[in-house]
């Protein structure tokens, strides 16, 4: 893999580390030379993106069948919303993966993001 392209707004994972000893510390990985918080090397991050990108298609299908049947006179908005429930829920991505992945949802489909989609 030569090229590596994430978009900038994806979420990039959070770590708290915390290693015992008197100075001060940092978690870091190494990748071709260049220092990374743990998960945000290109490929791992290029992994999650691509995890993420599978699952948009899928949404914007399911939210048009949605708006298309039995939820027809609910504001479009709020279907992204249920949706973003049940995606944290199951947990197939973090929270602010699934964010994201509501908000590149709404963005194709040209429908406005539930506010719970924001970035916190």
């Amino acid at each position: 893999m030569t090229d590596i392209t994430v978009p900038d707004d994806f979420p990039r994972p959070k770590h708290l580390g915390a290693v015992p000893g008197v100075q001060q510390k940092f978690l870091a990985i190494e990748y071709k030379g260049r220092y990374y918080t743990p998960g945000c090397t290109p490929p791992e991050l290029h992994e999650r993106w691509q995890h993420c990108m599978q699952l948009v298609p899928q949404f914007v299908t399911s939210c048009i069948e949605t708006k298309a049947g039995k939820r027809k006179d609910m504001a479009e908005a709020d279907i992204l919303d249920q949706y973003l429930v049940r995606l944290i829920e199951a947990k197939w991505v973090s929270e602010d993966e699934a964010r994201w992945v509501i908000r590149e949802t709404a963005k194709l489909l040209g429908w406005p993001a539930p506010e719970a989609a924001h970035d916190n």
